[in-house]
């Protein structure tokens, strides 16, 4: 009895939770209950924690250099984790995936902005902006078909004085996304597509 019961209230509280976060996603409900299935296979608990994200990030880019990866999954979980309560729950699980997966532009970009904010501080600057794309770029498989480091810091630079034109070395998150939505060469090398 102990078995079928877990199970029929695992099943309930899935419901429940698809009736909350369904209508707000991209998904239809058919997606919305994978996603949650795949969630829960790998946590469940209901709670992914910094450290589990970044171990599950980086079975993905076995070649990659350990530094790039945990750094740029800190940053991806950093995005993730929208209320910055320290682990990732179902909901903000989905709704991520949601706007990666089958969000716009605008909802790319939105939550790029805070993967692309490295301290926290609400402002991008072009430092940010390069370490980010640089991280990303160290760990794509297929190194002939991007750019080289020097040429995204080429790109990164001139794209960035082009959107800064106050000159403050800093964008804020409606000026970030004003300018990289405008600018096809940094649309082309977001890790948003």
């Amino acid at each position: 009895m102990g078995i079928l019961w877990s199970r029929f209230k695992e099943k309930r509280e899935m419901k429940k939770m698809l009736s909350k976060v369904g209508p707000t996603t991209h998904f239809a409900r058919h997606e919305a209950e994978y996603w949650m299935k795949i969630f829960y296979q790998d946590v469940p608990d209901g709670k992914l924690s910094e450290d589990e994200f970044v171990e599950y990030f980086g079975n993905f880019y076995i070649n990659a250099n350990e530094g790039s990866k945990k750094t740029l999954a800190r940053q991806i979980f950093k995005a993730f984790d929208r209320n910055d309560n320290g682990y990732v729950s179902l909901r903000e699980y989905l709704l991520a995936m949601s706007t990666l997966l089958r969000g716009d532009t605008l909802e790319k970009l939105e939550w790029s902005f805070i993967l692309f904010d490295l301290d926290g501080d609400g402002m991008v600057s072009r430092e940010d902006m390069e370490g980010v794309l640089l991280l990303y770029n160290d760990l794509r498989t297929n190194k002939e078909a991007g750019n080289t480091d020097e040429e995204l810091a080429a790109i990164v630079d001139r794209e960035f004085r082009l959107i800064d034109r106050a000159g403050k070395g800093r964008l804020g998150k409606r000026q970030f996304i004003d300018g990289v939505s405008r600018s096809y060469r940094l649309l082309g090398i977001m890790p948003i597509r």
